[in-house]
């Protein structure tokens, strides 16, 4: 019996860039549902990565790469990097034609520099993917939404949620695979510790080119759970590598690192550097997340009931799920996802720009005492952008549209001062 489709929150992006493009390229995580959805809007397909049929496919590719091009379109690709000449033909076709909506490509892992001989721009656009919020999990109500939101900075809000703070954690260390979804597993840590066993074993070989030691990269991305969520820059982690006891230099480091990026599995949030502070106070490298919380838990060997006895571990991880479903929402208002820190202390773990210049500030915190802290932050953020503002008439700075606690907890409300607290579990785009 076929599985029912389950709509990603990207589907209407995907349909209607199709319609301007030739093809579309679904990037993402192995696992995270791209070749499940690009099937969803393809006629014809070709996985490329089927061990049995290796020896024809390398024989199509060396006699003419465009072969793979032929079938009812629009045609999916899936993991086309295998063969990246099929980039280029594609590329070929689509200046040939003028045709849209003919390719769907999708590949668990970037293609290594110079496979391809061209970018593909204007004929070939890129989304990205990544493992399910929690509201295409069916676990967020939904009953607050990321644009309602921003179209309408006034809107008054007050409720409770059915949805348990142990729900929260057990989604943490369950994490978004859409398989989990389909067919819950008996383990809740299986499908992040697979992950983490394939990354490790076989995709970061592959993703890099090279014979890199399955234990050293499960050791760095240890390393990398350990320091979730706490702008970890590369010399910790290198230190943190060598004193667990495994040696690592920093070039052969950056081996790891890139083939971890290449595989989506880390992803790097980019530092908001507004005019409040001077340049040098502000914190401009930035953030490393996993792409699922999952896989830190599996890296780490937690499940939910040790996670849940150590409330300071808990929030920063409950922080990088959060920062997965802000980063999910926002991409369907075409927003960009970004963080702030500086060297005084004030910080803000989100801030979502939208293309109209209209941005919002989010502080993820568990427990009153840490909503409380999140408060002041974003509090403090209005007082500077207001004193900037009165030193600068001829330059002032917009006030936040938004200002957003987003909780593990179970009651949404709109404050006096205008900062909403809102459930993870109740927001959706």
């Amino acid at each position: 019996m076929e599985n029912k489709y389950i709509a990603r929150l990207q589907d209407e992006k995907i349909k209607e860039l199709m319609n301007d493009f030739t093809a579309i390229l679904i990037r993402g995580p192995k696992w995270c549902g791209k070749s499940t959805t690009a099937l969803h809007f393809a006629k014809s397909y070709i996985k490329l990565n089927t061990k049995k049929q290796r020896e024809k496919f390398d024989e199509m590719y060396h006699q003419d790469p465009r072969l793979f091009l032929d079938g009812e379109k629009p045609r999916l690709i899936d993991e086309w990097q295998l063969y990246p000449a099929i980039w280029d033909e594609i590329k070929d076709y689509a200046d040939e034609t003028h045709l849209k909506n003919q390719f769907l490509l999708t590949g668990s892992s970037a293609p290594r520099a110079g496979a391809t001989n061209h970018t593909g721009s204007m004929r070939i656009v890129k989304i990205d993917m990544t493992t399910m919020s929690l509201f295409e999990s069916g676990i967020s109500t939904g009953q607050v939404s990321l644009k309602d939101l921003f179209d309408n900075p006034d809107m008054k809000i007050s409720f409770t949620i059915n949805v348990s703070k142990n729900i929260i954690t057990k989604q943490i260390v369950k994490g978004g695979w859409p398989e989990g979804v389909v067919s819950p597993p008996s383990n809740i840590l299986t499908y992040g510790r697979q992950a983490l066993n394939d990354i490790c074993e076989s995709d970061i070989q592959e993703a890099s080119g090279k014979n890199l030691s399955p234990t050293t990269a499960k050791a760095i991305l240890r390393s990398l759970a350990r320091l979730i969520s706490q702008n970890a820059d590369n010399k910790t982690i290198i230190k943190d590598v060598n004193d667990s006891g495994h040696p690592l230099s920093e070039t052969t480091f950056y081996d790891y690192y890139d083939a971890l990026q290449k595989l989506y599995v880390i992803q790097e949030i980019s530092a908001w550097c507004p005019r409040i502070r001077s340049a040098t106070s502000i914190r401009s490298l930035p953030k490393k997340e996993f792409f699922d919380p999952s896989l830190a838990c599996a890296a780490l060997g937690i499940n939910d009931t040790i996670l849940d006895k150590d409330r300071k571990t808990r929030g920063f991880f409950f922080e990088c799920m959060a920062g997965r479903d802000l980063g999910i929402y926002a991409k369907t208002l075409d927003g960009e996802l970004s963080y702030y820190r500086d060297r005084l202390g004030l910080e803000c773990d989100f801030v979502i720009h939208l293309p109209d210049g209209r941005y919002g500030l989010f502080e993820c915190k568990c427990g009153d005492e840490y909503i409380n802290d999140g408060i002041n932050n974003l509090n403090k953020f209005n007082e500077l952008i207001n004193e900037y503002n009165e030193k600068n008439p001829k330059d002032k700075m917009d006030l936040p549209t938004i200002r957003v606690i987003i909780t593990d907890d179970d009651y949404a409300l709109k404050r006096k001062d205008g900062i909403y607290i809102i459930p993870l579990a109740a927001l959706k785009n």
